[in-house]
């Protein structure tokens, strides 16, 4: 079989976004003449175009069935390495929102002197190549490619301030990453000999007629294969790496991790699991939820625990990835893509607030944020609204709304047990953000809460909470991604 069709505009936005990878750094490169502060506005705005390009398009065929590098099958549908479909659409729509939020984030001044604003736009947008390729991708090969052009040019993002944390940081994140592609790989091989084929499609066909023996050696592959996923998005016990990553990188750095990196993950394992080796009924979704339940768990208790903002936010987004991981072992794609669209959005705003405050404060505690109410009562609201919604509380409609879709996701699927373990981690949670929240209203000890807040934060943190206030008020909008 051979090669029979590409429809190019399936890999529109993958590919302008490369090429723009490739027209910032040359931008940066030999425009030499120009100002180091005129350099960065201009990548900035290219990168910002880039990235609006792509939602324009997603916008406009969000409708649409484009298939690309496909080839005819012997048996079922025609075999393609990569599918823009409504669900495409949807994943795409988050992971660009999600890039132009750390763009505008990094477009206030936050970035070091010592930060080469060239190189990290480039990897900034060759990351996001990796992770749109990643959410449309329908075969293994694509999918662990993909996932590698998303995680290295993260791991060279940590280190691009060149001291020792961050160094060490990147240093923890390679070598995860490299043993996560070798486990995956290893599963991946044994996936093809047992079925003979590396398209998702195929896979899920043939494994529903596996003999018993067969079927033993499938869920162990695709078991490895899951595993390789989880040290990506840093789901419990594979976690590790994480919180020194985050407090190691530069907070725009540590944005993106969290936000486009994370949903990057979260994308690609739901296609996995949800269009290959996990069909209806398969162990491996059991597998899912049970991992699910560990890393939310872990993650609520570690970030009870927490005394400095970043490390907060890192336990507390592997304690999501667990919430995100409920409605996929369901196979929900709905609730997933709805839920990964609230976390993008107020994970963002939360960052951003955490990044004006560490600017003045660098320490980074809880401590730092008393006194906001009284002293700087718009930043303290919106960094208040982010976390009521990370929390699932009212005003915070739209994380009620996603949790709740996650809920029924799991009890559709027959999992009480899950949901369970999600009640009482909603509860755990509540006590993690309301423990964040007091400390807004507390006297500060010393010197009075004071920040200086530039236009593109305010322009930044305001457009986050007013869209997390319209899906607060639309959750529909969330839903209606995935369909």
């Amino acid at each position: 079989m051979t090669l029979t069709w590409t429809d190019w505009q399936a890999i529109a936005v993958p590919l302008v976004l490369a090429v723009g990878a490739v027209a910032v750094l040359l931008v940066d490169s030999f425009w030499k003449s120009a100002s180091a502060e005129l350099r960065h506005t201009v990548v900035t705005l290219l990168t910002s175009v880039v990235i609006l390009f792509g939602l324009v398009f997603v916008w406009a065929h969000r409708d649409d069935f484009m298939p690309a590098f496909c080839r005819s099958a012997v048996e079922g549908p025609a075999q393609c390495s990569l599918v823009f479909e409504p669900l495409t659409a949807g994943l795409w729509a988050v992971l660009l929102i999600g890039g132009l939020g750390v763009v505008g984030l990094s477009a206030y001044r936050l970035l070091a002197a010592d930060v080469p604003v060239g190189e990290y736009h480039f990897l900034l947008l060759s990351a996001l190549t990796g992770a749109t390729v990643l959410a449309g991708a329908r075969d293994l090969a694509t999918l662990v490619i993909a996932l590698e052009v998303v995680s290295l040019p993260s791991f060279a993002m940590v280190a691009l301030r060149r001291d020792r944390r961050g160094s060490e940081g990147a240093m923890k994140a390679f070598l995860v990453s490299v043993l996560s592609t070798a486990v995956m790989l290893f599963g991946i091989s044994y996936l093809y000999g047992v079925t003979g084929s590396l398209y998702l499609s195929t896979i899920a066909n043939r494994l529903t007629g596996l003999d018993p023996d067969l079927a033993r050696v499938a869920f162990a592959a695709g078991l490895f294969v899951i595993v390789g996923f989880a040290f990506k998005i840093a789901a419990v016990p594979f976690h590790a790496w994480l919180p020194d990553t985050y407090v190691g990188a530069p907070i725009e750095v540590t944005t993106f991790l969290a936000v486009v990196s994370k949903s990057a993950g979260v994308a690609g394992l739901l296609v996995l699991v949800t269009s290959g080796i996990a069909p209806t009924g398969s162990q491996l979704r059991t597998a899912v939820a049970i991992l699910a339940a560990v890393t939310m768990t872990v993650g609520n208790l570690a970030a009870l625990r927490q005394v400095e903002a970043v490390r907060l936010l890192a336990w507390s987004s592997i304690g999501q990835v667990g919430f995100l991981l409920a409605p996929l072992a369901a196979a929900d794609a709905q609730a997933v893509v709805g839920y990964l669209a609230a976390y993008v959005v107020v994970t963002l705003g939360a960052f951003g607030a955490v990044a004006v405050v560490q600017r003045h404060r660098p320490g980074g505690l809880l401590a730092d944020y008393r006194g906001m109410v009284r002293s700087e009562p718009g930043l303290a609201a919106a960094l208040i609204f982010f976390l009521v919604v990370l929390a699932g509380l009212p005003p915070g409609l739209a994380g009620l709304f996603t949790k709740f879709a996650a809920f029924q996701a799991v009890i559709d699927a027959h999992l009480g047990w899950l949901a369970i373990v999600m009640a009482l981690n909603v509860m755990i949670g509540l006590a993690v953000y309301l423990r964040w929240i007091a400390e807004l209203f507390r006297l500060p000890a010393d010197d009075p809460f004071s920040v200086d807040i530039e236009t593109p934060a305010v322009t930044m943190i305001s457009l986050c909470t007013a869209v997390a206030a319209v899906l607060s008020i639309l959750p529909s909008i969330m839903f209606a991604l995935a369909t």
